[in-house]
């Protein structure tokens, strides 16, 4: 997935077919929008200058400069590691990532899970190993949860989530369409929903009780996100030792 996917992904059913088209387009390649005008653009996507300026405004923008301003800016914050940089890099990310974390966010999530009449824990895509890894870790803690990978599993989530139970969501962007309608629903039901995220400010922090972010850089190749998420783990093991130190040893 490219940035629109993942900062505008949940935008995708408000659409029409050829703003979607263009949607795509500009997904696979985003560089497109710094080396175009409004009208080349269009051309260049065989589309239209109303088409690309409808997107823009059903994305949240004013018009097609704003946009192109937003993605510009998106694009300038992505970075590729270089190799010979690659163990200072990740010391740099670690003591910033670490930086941000506070030991009152940490217990915030170890009691809530404990409090948890159920406790379920959701990821897809490159997350979903995080997710999983998370519910077993919690098994061997004597804290049984379930987690969600699956569409099916999460359209039924809200269904099957009661009123004392807990809902954490790990994503990297924070913006997946799938996770925000689930996330939207759970809410709506006014059950409890923690988050993990790279991103701050994303809309699932937003939706979420309390979140912990990474707050590492996106690292893409190809327009492909991929970042690390072993930073995700580490602020997940962390919450696993505080609870265990808090919840299990005696």
């Amino acid at each position: 997935m490219g940035v629109l996917i993942d900062f505008y992904g949940n935008k995708l059913d408000d659409l029409s077919d050829s703003e979607k088209n263009v949607f795509f387009e500009l997904d696979n390649h985003p560089e497109l929008i710094n080396q175009m005008n409004l009208t080349d653009l269009a051309h260049h996507l065989a589309s239209s200058n109303s088409t690309i300026i409808r997107l823009a405004q059903r994305l949240g923008f004013q018009g097609f400069s704003q946009f192109k301003y937003e993605l510009s800016r998106l694009l300038s914050q992505t970075i590729y590691i270089e190799e010979k940089d690659l163990v200072t890099q990740y010391r740099h990310f670690f003591e910033q990532s670490l930086h941000s974390l506070t030991l009152e966010s940490l217990e915030y999530f170890a009691k809530r899970m404990k409090q948890a009449e159920n406790l379920f824990i959701v990821g897809v895509g490159l997350t979903k190993p995080i997710a999983e890894y998370m519910c077993k870790r919690l098994y061997q803690l004597n804290c049984p949860s379930m987690y969600i990978y699956e569409s099916h599993m999460l359209d039924l989530l809200p269904q099957f989530c009661k009123q004392n139970d807990l809902v954490i969501f790990i994503s990297m962007s924070g913006e997946t369409g799938s996770l925000l309608t689930s996330a939207k629903k759970v809410k709506q039901k006014n059950i409890a929903i923690l988050s993990i995220t790279n991103s701050q400010y994303n809309s699932l922090n937003s939706l979420s009780l309390k979140s912990i972010s990474a707050g590492i850089p996106t690292n893409t190749f190809h327009n492909y996100d991929i970042t690390s998420r072993s930073f995700l783990m580490i602020h997940i093991d962390l919450i696993l030792e505080l609870f265990l130190k808090k919840y299990t040893v005696e």
